[in-house]
């Protein structure tokens, strides 16, 4: 993608955001989320423009993103490590599978953070949920205490966003980059939006009309 491609799903958003802007606020949302060819022409343009050596995905569903982005990062910046974060077992199992003989592939299973971090819908979802847990925050403290990720992906559940966000916000690098998914469909984006224009003085976001789920791309002023 072009930056002039880039600058126009930045300014087509607005007509969408103001056509749902009221709705973003609402529990009801369309759960299409399908991350797009233009979501990872995105990250694609993100990826060239950090360099990371450390690539973080929260929800590996079927493993189609984490497949795109490590391909991707493969590619161009083969020695980055790639951590991707599962809560069922199926789809963990499915892609550790995958990769199992990629050194850099690093597939974790549980939920991100703990029950009593997240809202509803996710609080009530997790209701009967017996997995581990905080499996973020034990990632970061083990892999990153010294020192910074670099690009986040947050694609996981509606009420456990904003948490994770908070969570990897004490670990990113200066120049990193976080994504959040869901936010024209009034999905787990709403949230991270909410607090980004609540604390506007410490980010610089856009909101991009990647597709009908949309993505929030967020850096950090002050790091």
């Amino acid at each position: 993608m072009s930056t002039s491609a880039y600058l126009f799903v930045k300014k087509k958003v607005k007509k969408r955001l103001k056509k749902y802007y009221r709705a973003l606020r609402g529990d009801h949302f369309d759960n299409a989320g399908a991350v797009t060819a233009l979501d990872y022409q995105v990250i694609q343009i993100a990826i060239d423009e950090v360099k990371p050596s450390s690539y973080i995905e929260i929800g590996t569903g079927k493993g189609v993103s984490a497949t795109h982005v490590y391909n991707y990062l493969q590619e161009k910046f083969p020695a980055c490590h790639f951590y991707t974060l599962e809560i069922f077992q199926e789809h963990y199992d499915n892609i550790l599978l995958k990769y199992k003989n990629h050194p850099t592939f690093h597939a974790l299973l549980g939920l991100s953070v703990t029950r009593e971090e997240t809202t509803n819908p996710a609080y009530d979802e997790l209701e009967k949920y017996n997995g581990p847990v905080d499996t973020l925050r034990d990632l970061l403290k083990r892999e990153f205490s010294e020192k910074k990720v670099d690009m986040v992906f947050i694609d996981s559940r509606k009420g456990s966003a904003l948490a994770e966000f908070k969570l990897v916000e004490q670990y990113i690098s200066k120049d990193g980059i976080v994504f959040c998914h869901d936010i024209l469909n009034r999905g787990k984006g709403v949230e991270v939006l909410s607090y980004l224009q609540e604390h506007r003085e410490r980010y610089y976001y856009d909101v991009l009309d990647t597709g009908p789920a949309g993505i929030i791309r967020i850096r950090f002023l002050n790091k």
